[in-house]
């Protein structure tokens, strides 16, 4: 019966495949958790600046149908995702294309922010004009 005899060279070129194997997997799986970091990260994100959206658009709103306007600033209270609103109100001056000026126009700006404690992040406004005939000028 013969013995088959492996030699060193086949061990230590075996043993090389393996530390290569091995490397490549680390780096794929380092890749591969950085990469679903990064998704988190993303999705995290876009879930904030739709919640601050949602805010602006729902302070807009209700900052637009009151009956009367007259120039003030509002703040309103933090939601529970700690998302803080405010809106201002002023009467504007518009004159359209035949030079007679628009009674009664109030331009509504609303902003809507994350407020961290330090600083206000992914601050986002609209606007929009409102014609109140009820309001005093």
């Amino acid at each position: 019966m013969k013995h088959l005899r492996t030699s060193s060279s086949s061990q230590g070129f075996a043993l090389l495949e393996i530390i290569i194997a091995l490397a490549l997997f680390s780096l794929v799986a380092v890749s591969m958790t950085r990469a679903i970091e990064e998704i988190a990260k993303a999705s995290t994100s876009a879930r904030q600046e739709a919640q601050v959206l949602r805010v602006l658009e729902s302070v807009l709103a209700e900052v637009a149908h009151q009956p009367e306007f007259k120039a003030a600033s509002i703040s309103f209270n933090p939601t529970a995702d700690h998302i803080d609103a405010s809106a201002t109100i002023e009467k504007v001056k518009l004159i359209n294309k035949d030079k007679v000026e628009l009674d009664h126009m109030f331009r509504i700006r609303a902003e809507a922010w994350i407020n961290d404690g330090r600083t206000r992040r992914m601050k986002r406004s609209m606007e929009t004009y409102v014609y109140s005939p009820r309001s005093p000028i």
